[in-house]
């Protein structure tokens, strides 16, 4: 770990220790150089950095015993404090150098330095303080015994109180579990530096070199037994990994049966796992329960029927009780397993609630187990966050905000608190996870090997009916021609000669990840008409999201939160998605009020139906995404005459062919700029719009209305006569009168009206919208004011 991501409390505690070891480092220097020191413990100092490979690594520990310790603590107890001092700062600069290889922290370097200076310090005065030249064994064996024992201690606890807080465990803790099982490899360093101590009193220097052999025997039967013990830790890790997957493997079992669900599993592992951490939670049997709690957490579901877990949309009352087994069923299931922890007790109360309002047992509060309210909030942010047969997935801070919302009477407050302040962390291990989940090949199959409905209905409708040929031919006619709402209203109509149904609805998507009822015909149209849902929610949004149909499922999902909705009383729906180039565009649905029970013929023609009226969706969500001026008058909400010059040539096309005529009123309010410069531009856009609003009730659903210009309007009118389009202008100077905007006492507003037909006065739209302006000018047809008090219509 860098300086930078150490905790502060770290950094402090490391620089305190280096403020110390600095004036301990000055204090041995000067003593040295003053002399009086025999300079043989060199000799040992030579020894210890030779046997520098020699060590002993430390399990759970960045560190490790070395066979050079007893050299340094020789010196300690032969040579004295100052020697001691300088031989372990030597000593242990060059092992942490080396075995940082090859990058080197600074830091690292610096606290192994100057813990370990510190503590040659102090266990070496307690040695001096106390020893006696004397052949007695208690004058040998205490002062050894102590010099070991702090040696132990401050070194032990020094190293521990950095990882521990580097890490964010207890201290005490890490001691007690990493530091006093090894208490006995200290005492063999102790041990053999006595041994060189009392060797010297008979050899001097040649002590070092005759305590080898004896050195080497010692640490050699503790590494054979070391290497046992660590053989046998191997095959208990082993063990438990085998156990692990075999855990892994039972909850694939649930995982497959929801796939929907494929990778929650490994990621509420990791959630539970991170949070009972966080919580402090250090026993590896509590540890244990957990982890595997969560992997087994949805196990119940095993009893649960698949058309309850795989369900879009919420669950009915009575689905909800029988999915609600499932929390009872894995408590039953597990106990069978007869675990040494409580996994089964974690299982089934996954699911209280902390206001004592969940199932089954209806615990309350801290009632409920620890483990228990990880698991809770785990599996519920994973369902919240990640996709479900009944909803999409949504962004990691909404999932996060929905959990704070219910913090106090869903979940465990605290928990929470904990688990939102560190999300970013836990979700980053959690997708990692995930992503590490095994592919199995029978997701594959399933999903290749399911017979595919459109294309086994598809070969059962051979006998296609003459009226779906017409309709398919018709929706080729009027494609691009018409409005889409123009050409759903006529599918709608002959649709119910196809499909039975009481009630059809044809479904957008918009860019706001929901749906809309664009065109609703039938019972409760008006009730339905412009009925958003979010997509992957209810039967049309989850067909929406899955781009697959649903067939003869209750419909009361797509009606939920509708004023009304108790009136609502269909029994079947029908719905299949719309699609184009693997993009879902919007749902046809059908609803039947009596029970109808669709046929794979019905769906085969339906999805006929979609695929033909696919590209009319498609041109729709382009001119919505066009939604600049160049397209649509912002003022109105009408289209611009682009649109009519794009589809005019079709409709003359078609009319020359069938010998049928065509009609264009050209409507020009003269003194709008006046308007402007005199009222502004706001009150401007009122008349503009205000007259707009009244052409349209005059017009038929094949009529087209275009804004022409700042000032203007085209309406464009297949098949009318001439004596018909002169009765409709007559009729919209009426509607115009009838809904004159308010400008100001005395002014008047100018309109002025001119027709013209096909093919008497042109061929296109240009040429006919050029007539139209042309009589206008001439003075053919009609002129009037429109006046605050008076409306006057006038011959020109």
């Amino acid at each position: 770990m860098a300086w930078a991501d150490l905790p502060s409390k770290l950094r402090l505690y490391i620089g305190l220790l280096v403020c110390s070891a600095i004036p301990i480092l000055l204090w041995a220097g000067i003593k040295l150089s003053k002399g009086g020191y025999d300079s043989r413990w060199l000799i040992l100092l030579a020894v210890a950095l030779v046997t520098i490979f020699c060590f002993l690594h430390l399990p759970h520990f960045k560190a490790a015993i070395t066979v050079g310790d007893s050299y340094i603590m020789a010196i300690a107890m032969i040579y004295g404090t100052a020697p001691c001092v300088i031989g372990t700062f030597v000593y242990i600069l060059i092992i942490s150098i080396v075995s940082q290889k090859p990058k080197v922290y600074a830091h690292r370097v610096a606290f192994n330095v100057a813990s370990t200076t510190c503590g040659a310090w102090i266990y070496s005065s307690i040695y001096q303080s106390i020893h006696q030249f004397s052949a007695k064994p208690i004058d040998i064996v205490v002062p050894a015994a102590l010099l070991t024992l702090s040696f132990f201690l401050f070194n032990s606890i020094s190293t521990s109180t950095a990882i521990a807080w580097s890490s964010d465990e207890s201290v005490f803790r890490f001691w007690a579990k990493t530091c006093v099982p090894l208490s006995m490899d200290y005492s063999l360093s102790g041990m053999c530096a006595a041994v060189m101590a009392v060797l010297y009193q008979w050899l001097g220097s040649w002590a070092a070199f005759a305590a080898i052999p004896i050195i080497g025997i010692v640490w050699g039967w503790n590494q054979i037994n070391k290497s046992r013990v660590a053989e046998a830790q191997d095959h208990l890790k082993e063990q438990e990994q085998l156990y692990l997957r075999t855990v892994e493997s039972l909850a694939l079992a649930v995982d497959a049966k929801d796939q929907t669900t494929y990778g929650h599993i490994r990621r509420v592992k990791i959630y539970a796992m991170g949070l009972a951490k966080l919580c402090g939670i250090r026993e590896p049997d509590e540890l244990r329960a957990i982890e595997t709690g969560s992997l087994l957490h949805d196990i119940g579901k095993i009893a649960i029927d698949d058309y309850i877990l795989n369900k879009p949309g919420r669950l009915s009352k009575k689905e909800f009780e029988k999915i609600k087994v499932h929390s009872i069923a894995g408590d039953e299931i597990l106990q069978q397993v007869r675990f040494p922890y409580p996994v089964a007790k974690y299982v089934r109360s996954h699911h209280e609630r902390w206001d004592g309002l969940g199932y089954p047992d209806g615990l309350k509060g801290e009632d409920i187990p620890l483990g228990a309210r990880i698991l809770a909030i785990s599996d519920a942010f994973d369902a919240i966050r990640f996709s479900r047969p009944y909803k999409l997935p949504i962004g990691k801070d909404e999932a996060a905000e929905i959990l704070r919302n219910q913090a106090g009477t869903v979940y465990d407050p605290h928990l929470v608190d904990i688990f939102t302040k560190h999300i970013d962390e836990l979700e980053q291990a959690a997708l990692k996870e995930s992503e590490n989940a095994p592919q199995l090949s029978f997701r594959k199959y399933s999903e290749t090997s399911e017979p595919d409905i459109a294309t086994k209905t598809a070969k059962s409708s051979l006998d296609i009916p003459a009226e779906l040929i017409q309709l398919t031919e018709l929706c080729s006619t009027i494609s691009g021609h018409l409005r889409l709402n123009d050409v759903l209203s006529i599918l709608a109509q002959r649709l119910k000669a196809l499909v039975p149904y009481s009630t059809c609805a044809f479904f957008i998507c918009n860019s706001e990840n929901k749906i809309s009822a664009t065109y609703v015909s039938g019972m409760f149209s008006e009730s339905l008409q412009n009925r958003e849902m979010e997509v992957g929610k209810g039967i049309s949004g989850w067909v929406a999201a899955h781009k697959r149909p649903m067939i003869n499922t209750g419909p009361a999902l797509d009606f939920q939160g509708t004023p009304g909705e108790s009136q609502f009383s269909f029994s079947d729906t029908l719905v299949v998605p719309i699609t184009k180039e693997d993009e879902c565009l919007g749902t046809l649905s059908l609803y039947g009020q009596d029970p109808i029970s669709y046929t794979e013929n019905h769906l085969a023609v339906l999805q006929t139906v979609a695929n033909v009226i696919a590209p009319l969706f498609a041109d729709a969500a382009n001119e919505d995404s066009k939604t600049s001026s160049d397209t649509i008058d912002p003022v109105t909400g009408l289209c611009r005459i682009s649109y009519l010059a794009a589809v005019g040539p079709q409709l003359i096309s078609a009319a020359a062919e069938n010998r049928t005529p065509i009609s264009l009123i050209y409507i020009e309010i003269r003194n709008l700029p006046q308007i402007v410069r005199n009222f502004g531009s706001n009150l401007a856009d009122s008349v503009f719009k205000k007259i707009a609003d009244s052409i349209k009730p005059e017009l038929r659903e094949s009529d087209i209305l275009v804004c022409y210009g700042a000032q203007g309007f085209v309406v464009f009118l297949p098949g009318v006569r001439d004596d018909q389009a002169l009765r409709c202008a007559q009729r919209l100077k009426q509607q115009i009168r009838g809904n004159r905007p308010t400008i100001g006492q005395g002014f008047s507003i100018d309109c002025q009206i001119g027709i013209s037909f096909y093919p008497k006065d042109g061929a296109t739209i240009l040429s006919l919208l050029h007539s139209a302006q042309e009589n206008l000018r001439s003075g053919i047809l009609q002129k009037f004011t429109l006046d605050t008090n008076v409306i006057d219509f006038y011959r020109a």
